[in-house]
């Protein structure tokens, strides 16, 4: 550990810190020494969450020690994130701090940590609340119970996520939950979701109390939106409904079970239940059913909200105040839960409902009319200023309704009352209330922050902004104003956006910038509804397959269980396929955040558009204007046309932090929206002096160079290289000439023609570095000499082609020629797709180039074998063997890709056309020739054909002898020793 004093206190720490890591924590530790409230914004990929983490802990350690003798509450520190994962990676952190040794519990719901069969098996979080409460009432709960018994125990159990935990209580059949409530009391910092915070409801549900403790939210870029959902809510007629129906039932049970007192009872019947199971009284539920019935009543007879400018808040309170409703803690809310719980645990006996409705009308009383934890109303003197202030109401006739449940007073149309909050401070200034000694918020995209203070409405005393950790050249960042060939403006404004000209731009655009990108690459768009329309019109005009060609195209799944399993996928893709895997995603989605793509993980990230807000959302009108009104009467007040693009870009910068995890990572950001020219302002301040406007070429040009410096080194040693200036030839910069730039030019020309020069001969000197070294290679084809031509090198020059300029043209052009020469009239167009983006940067052969007859008889060979392929194989079965085989041709070595065709070939061609079946053995790598031989003998049934395969194979063998077992070349220039490819994936 290395010892850091800062204010006096030793901050112990896992290793050598960086100057930031340092700046950070003296300003952790200025915070909780003077009690103050602190927003720390630093990059992603500085070690923020380590440095939080050991600056906090070191100044508790101390506060305890100093404060031993006095009999006073423990002071903790709750810590908050906005998902488990990211908290499952901050305990992981904890971990590996010299201060492992502290207490610490992690709160979940009984979604994580519930382990009761029963109550495991809901799929409704609100069903498995009241099943567990019924059953811990009833002590009919088995974990509960072993729990209770085991306490001085588990009170004693070592650090633990919620995974741990739910593991420990598993094997040792005691409750993870209530074991996690217990460990809090003692705990020296608590880790929770946000919303166990921020919501009131929950902290008193939680019993979190949050007096003197250090509050730190990390991860809070999200915190405004957090403070305003955690105190909207919304309901509607159909609630109500269901409630009266819920009670109306509840009521008929009791009248039925008093009836029945005198019956004989039987012990096995699931319906007999213990009168005594509800605790509500007959009295109670009548009065209670109606204040509802004169709810709905009210609701109906309000006037739908005209425009989209809503009512005061106070609108809500005086509809809930005008129903008689009792707001104290034992009351209606109560009463209401009471009744819920009752029913959920009987729902699948007595009840067919589970008391939804009922959950939602307390959830929207308790919002209405806030209680602390311990059930006093909070903001007792301005709370009517408060609702009045930073509350609205909006209310709409139901648009659309699944469940089709009328009203059981009024058949009127349904409406929904939306009870809005809109100001994150009113959320913020709760807990200030509550006394807390400190709130500290971080994240890595916090900016503008005189903005951010201003939205959260509570004191900040001390503010940082870290620059990042990295080097110059560890970072590419372009803006790409128009599409390659400067044909298109690329803007995805709405007008835009849905144009097919714009749509095929972007898709060329996209699929040519990621070819000089190794390994992941993550494309965040604005919406889902914008990669539902270009993937569409992609896949129309075969862009789509193109890219999945060049990398692995993978759409972000919105369902949970589809999501997981496709992050194992695009793992399984970067880990196995040197092509790497491209991610489309959503801004503000599950990938913009709380995941690590660090290192070939993320090589670029690709921005399209910006991600503004719908902006005829009710909501977020209501939001403009109740800024634009704070704004008349306060000049110095954000606007709301401000907010809106500031929520934007601070999008935009949490997409962009994925790229850079650690300090040795590298990778590209790019904007594709020339939008961002006049913006760069609002993008991160450490971002900022990365960022210049490219053209097309300048950016392609930038991406090569700048992936060139890291060939495929251990991480430890790319810190070593010597820093230079970010790469952008087109805007004049100055640039570090590589080796290879200052050999003679040769064209992509002059090497097709040295190419078919070498293709008369029977054999071919070798030029490598060692002149001395010569072998004969004896080329079987046009194409194969194409290829020894990258492997051996006509000149001197040739050498370097793997991090020279020419390297590129000259695999665009053997990929053109490959094309063109097996290319026949009748094949289907997507075959020849890919080579449309070779073609206007590539050389093509000047028709005064002579072509030998050599050349000549093997092109016609091959475009003779296409065709009876094409005649053999059925319509739909040939598009998917040109595929195979040119991803086999691309990936000689791999087992599972060879299968694949091999099954496909054997299954076509081997019963029928036994001849095309051996003819295509020539073009299988040597490495599976011999088994591909042998599968298609075993496939074959008939007598006739397994003896025209055995003779087929026995010459098929000798003329693959006589030609020293050559392969038959890869639509790509393979990979040598002599020429390296910076930009494929090792």
């Amino acid at each position: 550990m290395h010892p850091y004093v800062l204010d006096g206190l030793t901050v112990l720490f896992p290793f050598e810190a960086y100057q930031c890591q340092v700046d950070y924590m003296k300003a952790v530790v200025a915070c909780l020494m003077r009690g103050q409230n602190g927003i720390l914004e630093s990059p992603t990929g500085t070690g923020k969450t380590l440095s939080l983490l050991c600056a906090s802990l070191a100044w508790l350690e101390q506060y305890k020690i100093l404060n031993a003798e006095l009999n006073e509450a423990p002071v903790q520190i709750i810590y908050a994130s906005r998902t488990h994962s990211q908290l499952a990676q901050v305990v992981k952190e904890f971990k590996s701090t010299d201060y492992n040794r502290m207490k610490i519990t992690v709160l979940g719901s009984r979604d994580q940590l519930c382990i009761h069969p029963e109550v495991k098996a809901l799929e409704n979080s609100s069903d498995k609340i009241s099943a567990c409460r019924e059953k811990v009432r009833q002590k009919t709960c088995l974990f509960h119970r072993n729990f209770e018994m085991t306490k001085p125990e588990v009170v004693k159990l070592p650090p633990m996520d919620i995974e741990d935990l739910v593991k420990e209580g598993t094997q040792k059949k005691f409750c993870p939950y209530f074991a996690a409530r217990e460990l809090k009391e003692k705990a020296d910092i608590i880790f929770m979701p946000y919303n166990y915070l921020l919501d009131a409801k929950a902290r008193r549900i939680h019993k979190i109390n949050v007096r003197k403790c250090v509050l730190i939210f990390d991860e809070a870029h999200n915190i405004e939106q957090q403070c305003e959902d955690a105190a909207s809510v919304v309901i509607s007629s159909l609630d109500l409904a269901g409630c009266l129906e819920d009670i109306t039932k509840v009521m008929q049970w009791m009248i039925d079970s008093q009836s029945e007192t005198t019956a004989p009872v039987d012990e096995n019947d699931e319906k007999n239940v213990d009168a005594n199971a509800l605790t509500v009284t007959q009295d109670q539920i009548c009065n209670l059913k109606l204040k509802v019935v004169k709810l709905e009543e009210l609701l109906d007879n309000m006037k739908t909200t005209k425009g989209n400018i809503p009512s005061p808040g106070d609108t809500a309170y005086k509809w809930l105040k005008s129903a008689e409703i009792d707001f104290n803690p034992q009351g209606d809310v109560q009463h209401l839960l009471d009744i819920n719980q009752f029913m959920a645990a009987r729902s699948g006996t007595i009840f067919r409902s589970n008391g939804h409705s009922l959950l939602k009308l307390s959830e929207f009383i308790e919002t209405v009319y806030p209680l602390d934890e311990n059930g006093q109303p909070l903001f007792t003197l301005d709370m009517d200023a408060q609702r009045r202030g930073v509350f609205k109401v909006y209310l709409e006739e139901e648009t659309s309704n699944n469940e089709q449940r009328p009203s059981i007073i009024t058949a009127k149309r349904p409406k929904k009352l939306h009870y809005w909050c809109l100001s994150p401070g009113f959320a913020m200034r709760q807990l200030c209330m509550q006394n807390t000694r400190s709130i500290l918020l971080t994240s890595g995209t916090l900016s503008p922050i005189d903005s951010f203070k201003a939205q959260l409405a509570i004191p900040f005393d001390i503010v940082i902004q870290n620059n990042h950790i990295i080097e110059q050249n560890q970072l590419f960042a372009g803006i790409l104003p128009r599409s390659a060939g400067n044909k298109h403006l690329l803007t995805s404004v709405y007008r835009t956006r849905q144009n097919p000209e714009y749509q095929e731009a972007l898709g060329q655009t996209l699929h040519n910038v990621i070819k000089n990108i190794p390994g992941g690459v993550l494309v965040f768009f604005p919406c889902y509804k914008m990669i539902e329309e270009v993937v569409a019109t992609w896949k129309n005009n075969a862009t789509f397959e193109t890219m999945n060609q060049r990398k692995r195209v993978l759409i972000e799944q919105r369902n949970k269980a589809k999501f997981e399993s496709q992050m194992k996928e695009f793992n399984t893709i970067i880990d196995n396929d040197e092509r790497g895997a491209m991610l489309f995603a959503v801004a503000r989605g599950k990938l913009s955040e709380g995941i690590d793509f660090s290192d070939k993980s993320c090589r670029a990230v690709i921005i399209i558009g910006i991600p503004f807000a719908p902006h005829q959302d009710r909501r977020v009108v209501a939001k403009r204007h109740y800024l634009d009104e704070i704004n008349r009467g306060n000049k110095d007040a954000m606007p709301g046309d401000m907010w809106y693009s500031q929520q934007a870009f601070r999008a935009i910068n949490q997409c962009v932090g994925r790229v850079i995890r650690h300090r040795r990572d590298y990778g590209a950001v790019l904007f594709f929206d020339q939008r961002f020219e006049n913006n760069r302002d609002k993008l991160s301040k450490w971002l900022c002096p990365y960022v210049h406007t490219v053209d097309f070429t300048g950016m392609m040009k930038g991406l090569k160079d700048f992936f060139a410096q890291y060939p495929s080194i251990p991480a430890a040693e790319q810190s070593t290289r010597p820093i230079q200036q970010a790469f952008f030839a087109s805007i004049g910069h100055i640039t570090t000439t590589s080796k290879s730039s200052v050999q003679p030019t040769v064209s992509s020309e002059d090497i097709f023609r040295t190419t078919i020069k070498q293709s008369i001969s029977v054999t071919v000197k070798s030029t490598d570095e060692d002149t001395s070294n010569k072998s004969n290679l004896v080329h079987k084809s046009l194409f194969d000499a194409i290829s020894s031509t990258q492997r051996t090198g006509p000149t001197a020059a040739l050498q370097n082609t793997g991090t020279d300029d020419k390297q590129r043209d000259f695999d665009a052009m053997l990929e053109v020629k490959r094309r063109e020469a097996t290319r026949v009239e009748s094949l289907p167009r997507k075959f020849f797709r890919t080579t449309e983006t070779f073609e206007d940067n590539s050389s093509t052969l000047p028709n005064n180039t002579p072509t030998t007859p050599v050349a000549n008889a093997k092109t016609s060979e091959y475009r003779e074998l296409l065709s009876q392929l094409k005649a053999a194989m059925s319509h739909g079965i040939y598009p998917r063997f040109t595929h195979m085989l040119q991803d086999h041709k691309t990936h000689k070595t791999d087992r599972e890709i060879y299968l694949k065709l091999q099954t496909l070939l054997v299954e076509s061609l081997a019963k029928h056309h036994p001849k095309l079946f051996m003819d295509m053995a020539r073009h299988i790598s040597a490495e599976f020739r011999q088994e591909y031989i042998q599968a298609g003998q075993i496939y074959s049934s008939s007598n006739n054909a397994q003896q025209t395969l055995t003779v087929l194979s026995s010459n098929k063998r000798k003329d693959l002898s006589s030609s020293n077992d050559q392969d038959m070349p890869s639509p790509k220039v393979i990979k040598t020793g002599q020429s390296i490819n910076p930009f494929r994936c090792k």
